[in-house]
């Protein structure tokens, strides 16, 4: 393994010795020009237009976003009659039960969701999980963006 770092520094150490060499007439003609400008020494960047319009969708795109990316465990989904008031039931009995975690409601339109858990790591939502699926039957971990405290 060594001998093959070391041929791959030889290798390294002559391509960049060679790159130098070719570079070193413009890099004259480089420092005259910016010597030339004198007082008005400016530097310009341009880049390239998709990557500015890109830039700005991620901006939108995280503002519109809160939290950061993480797990929860969805403990309740119903439609129908009756199903807003079972979500906040459930949500109570969940906060009863483990006061410790954090409950949260969701209209998915047209279920009514509870999520509970704010886990910043699949290993963090997997023992929650394990804590709660005596209490709650059939609940799902999901990928979500959580708060973090």
């Amino acid at each position: 393994m060594n001998e093959m770092k070391s041929s791959f520094f030889v290798i390294l150490c002559f391509l960049g010795g060679t790159l130098l060499q070719a570079q070193s007439a413009s890099r004259v003609d480089l420092l005259e020009q910016w010597q030339d400008a004198g007082e008005r020494n400016q530097v310009r960047i341009e880049v390239d237009s998709l990557l500015v319009a890109n830039y700005y969708k991620l901006m939108v795109l995280s503002s519109k976003v809160s939290g950061v990316p993480g797990y929860r465990i969805r403990v309740y989904s119903e439609s129908g009659v009756g199903a807003k008031e079972e979500q906040q039931r459930e949500r109570a009995r969940f906060l009863s039960l483990f006061p410790d975690v954090d409950a949260y409601y969701r209209y998915d339109e047209p279920y009514f969701k509870v999520y509970v858990g704010d886990c910043r790591t699949r290993s963090e939502a997997l023992k929650l999980y394990d804590r709660i699926k005596k209490s709650f039957p059939n609940p799902i971990l999901v990928d979500d963006y959580i708060n973090i405290q």
